[in-house]
């Protein structure tokens, strides 16, 4: 029981890495953010000799924001519904 190769074009990581982040949306770009904010307070609490509890405060901040714009002032709408206006 073997694999058979298939004949799949190479394609240059560059242009799929474009293809990934040009097809991200909003609300995948929000999911990002709040663990970058984290990893970034973590660093800072390490590099500046700050207590992680005092770092960690700013990224739950921006978590705390990115959700509740992610959430309740920008909600993702169904793109099927079209508007109520007549």
């Amino acid at each position: 029981m073997y694999e058979t190769p298939q004949d799949v074009p190479k394609r240059d990581p560059f242009e799929t890495l474009v293809d990934v982040l040009t097809a991200a949306t909003r609300y995948d770009l929000a999911l990002g953010i709040i663990p970058i904010a984290f990893a970034v307070a973590l660093v800072a609490a390490f590099v500046l000799a700050v207590p992680v509890q005092y770092a960690l405060l700013p990224a739950a901040v921006v978590g705390a924001v990115v959700v509740v714009d992610a959430c309740y002032l920008n909600p993702p709408v169904d793109p099927d519904q079209g508007s109520d206006a007549v």
